[in-house]
């Protein structure tokens, strides 16, 4: 099994979602990575949280989307580049009942194994880490892999790097 790496970019306008969406399930599709119901409803999600942030709070004409799967490991990670210096901040407490936004943050808190920003110059990456179906294989002296590090309940995890 090999590690699979893709970017591409997409116009920053709203139906950049749904293409971004539909784009990162074919490429896992084609490298035929294992997913079930429940992982693609998560790559869903969350990639429709990362673009849709970048579409309506970033700048530039153009977003760069980042797709890697590691079915060895059971990991997917996807990555969203925008040209804003401005880092995703989650609001304090929950939003209200009638709120259309501000869960984004919370509802990849929950789904990513790990999450984070990556500040460059010129902009950021802003990435989630997603398990994908199956148990970590075992090494050949029988350890297993540690467990996974979780992003804390709606935080941006502190192990994720920012430079600039």
């Amino acid at each position: 099994m090999s590690v699979h790496r893709r970017w591409f970019s997409l116009p920053r306008e709203p139906a950049t979602v749904a293409a971004g969406r539909h784009r990162v399930r074919d490429l896992l599709a084609s490298w035929n990575t294992p997913l079930d119901e429940d992982t693609r409803f998560t790559l869903d999600l969350v990639t429709s949280e990362l673009l849709g942030n970048a579409v309506r709070h970033a700048t530039g004409p153009a977003v760069t989307v980042g797709v890697h799967a590691d079915p060895l490991h059971h990991r997917a990670v996807i990555e969203v580049y925008d040209s804003s210096p401005a880092v995703p901040v989650l609001a304090p407490g929950h939003p209200a009942e009638d709120e259309e936004s501000g869960r984004g943050l919370l509802l990849i808190a929950e789904l990513a194994l790990a999450h984070g920003v990556v500040r460059k110059r010129g902009g950021k990456w802003v990435w989630a880490e997603i398990a994908l179906p199956g148990a970590a294989a075992r090494p050949a002296d029988g350890t297993a892999d540690p467990p996974p590090h979780r992003a804390p309940h709606g935080g941006i995890a502190p192990w994720a790097m920012t430079c600039q």
